[in-house]
């Protein structure tokens, strides 16, 4: 009996141990992720996140298909940390095989990709940020209004928030262009000669007004939870 029991203790160590000492997966080189893994670090991790919010559309015959509600899909990624950035690359890598590829095919690929990864952010924080919806007319508002957009257009309408250094203001813009990563929101790493995120800080939130939903988009990240290879990444 006794020995049963010991058996029984020795098979669940062996069961629970990997369970208990799993780690992240981005803990593993990104060259490793596969496709669900770059998909959730692009989507839902400490460095992106999405909201999806529904707004009634007024009128008779409401939109132009019929629709009764727009669905507003708003997906919020830090640019300027590494993590993501290397998972744009590893699914660019995933879309093109790049597991099959000859070592001369991987080492073009790489070099073609290596800027993304080379990025110098040591002065800035890159925020990309993509919306669309359920409905045509709208999501073409958005596009256009995205695409005809400016740094000083925007100004009084996006800031990026921290408990030490409050609203910070923009200071570039890019529209989105066709590599699919979203409009781009640049803010400084530094603001009066301290870093943008302070000690104790516990979150950094991006905020953005959105005229043509005219809705007033608050995205929240856990400061805590934005470590990467033992640094905080933004």
């Amino acid at each position: 009996m006794r020995f049963r029991k010991i058996a029984l203790i020795l098979f669940l160590i062996l069961i629970l141990s990997p369970l208990l000492g799993a780690k992240n997966f981005w803990d593993q080189s990104y060259e490793r992720w596969n496709r669900g893994q770059v998909v959730t670090m692009l989507s839902h991790s400490p460095w992106a996140q999405d909201q999806n919010i529904r707004m009634p559309i007024l009128g008779i015959n409401s939109g132009i298909n019929g629709e009764k509600e727009v669905d507003l899909k708003f997906t919020v990624r830090f640019f300027s940390a590494l993590p993501i950035r290397e998972a744009y690359v590893r699914m660019a890598e995933l879309m093109n095989n790049y597991d099959e590829m000859t070592p001369d095919q991987r080492q073009a690929f790489t070099q073609r990709f290596s800027r993304a990864l080379k990025l110098d952010v040591s002065g800035r924080v890159i925020v990309a940020a993509e919306l669309s919806t359920n409905v045509a007319e709208t999501d073409r508002d958005l596009k256009r209004y995205f695409a005809t957009a400016s740094a000083d257009t925007l100004k009084q309408n996006v800031y990026l928030i921290t408990p030490g250094q409050g609203r910070v203001q923009l200071t570039e813009y890019y529209p989105p262009s066709n590599d699919g990563t979203g409009a781009k929101f640049i803010f400084p790493r530094q603001v009066n000669g301290k870093a943008l995120v302070q000690p104790g800080d516990k979150q950094i939130t991006l905020e953005l007004y959105v005229p043509p939903v005219n809705q007033n988009l608050r995205v929240d990240f856990k400061v805590a939870e934005m470590s990467y290879q033992g640094e905080l990444s933004y």
